[in-house]
């Protein structure tokens, strides 16, 4: 590329130009969309969590006095997880609203409700923790 009187170095170096923002272009918005389907990915796999506890939650509800489940979150976890893309999550059980509601605390936070209102519960549940699930008159106690 030699510049000459007539302007051919100004068109091709122009040309060049443009190629180049153009896949330039093209590849931050491959990026872009693979991470937000890795985010979509996270947020469901923290919803299927979020209804596995509180299904585990429900059931001992519902089956009344003295019935109880033993809950290993890292079981539940570990279809979730691989070696490449681990899934790690804390949930919070809490009933502060008069609603029982599990939050997954991921980004975004993803809240599952629950039917029973009372409820005794560690205030982070992890998700390598085995818990005992155990309903004790009406209330649901997880150890």
């Amino acid at each position: 590329m030699f510049s000459d009187n007539k302007g051919q170095f100004s068109v091709e170096f122009i040309f060049i130009t443009l190629i180049a923002l153009i896949v330039i272009g093209s590849l931050v918005g491959l990026i872009g969309s693979n991470q937000a389907k890795t985010q979509t990915g996270d947020v469901g796999s923290a919803t299927i969590m979020g209804q596995k506890i509180a299904e585990t939650i429900n059931t001992v509800y519902i089956n009344g006095n003295g019935y109880s489940i033993t809950m290993n979150l890292s079981t539940l976890n570990q279809g979730m997880s691989s070696v490449a893309y681990p899934f790690a999550f804390n949930a919070t059980i809490s009933n502060s609203t008069g609603v029982g509601i599990v939050t997954i605390n991921t980004t975004p936070n993803v809240n599952v409700n629950l039917i029973p209102t009372k409820i005794n519960s560690p205030s982070i549940l992890n998700n390598n923790g085995v818990y005992t699930v155990k309903n004790v008159n009406g209330i649901v106690q997880i150890s």
